[in-house]
């Protein structure tokens, strides 16, 4: 596990001169940070709801949203420019990230134990499972009878 955290961390640290890891155009990075939205906010959904279909559009509405309300505000506050391209892949990311649910298993619930239903106990099963040990328990009195 270390090996591994150690090659992904030199990986993103040092840049690889084949290819750059960021566009000029930026689009990768909308894709990944859609992708990033959606697929988080999809899973917490399906955790809660445990239905799929409403989580992926759930996750896809919000990384949607998100990178256009990104577009809106991109002029005035980063100074930036309008780029409809930007959000649809902010969109496209929302929805690969999205089906992060459709393989995940449908989770059964869990059995609560029902206390109330565990120490209710019948009359006759009483009279049952103590008639051997010579104890009778009635509804109006109490009788103790030895087998001799």
């Amino acid at each position: 596990m270390k090996k591994i955290a150690i090659i992904i961390f030199l990986a993103v640290c040092f840049q690889l001169e084949a290819q750059p890891i960021f566009s000029e155009k930026g689009h990768p990075e909308h894709v990944i940070a859609g992708a990033l939205i959606g697929g988080v906010t999809s899973y917490f959904v399906y955790k809660k709801s445990n239905n799929k279909f409403k989580a992926w559009l759930i996750g896809f509405g919000t990384a949607t949203a998100a990178g256009l309300l990104k577009e809106m505000l991109d002029p005035t506050l980063l100074s930036g420019d309008k780029s409809k391209e930007d959000a649809y892949y902010s969109a496209l990311g929302g929805a690969i990230g999205a089906s992060i649910v459709i393989p995940l298993k449908k989770r059964k619930p869990k059995k609560t134990p029902n206390i109330t239903a565990a120490f209710k106990l019948k009359n006759s099963d009483l009279i049952e499972s103590n008639y051997n040990e010579g104890i009778v328990y009635s509804d109006s009195s109490f009788c103790v009878s030895c087998n001799i």
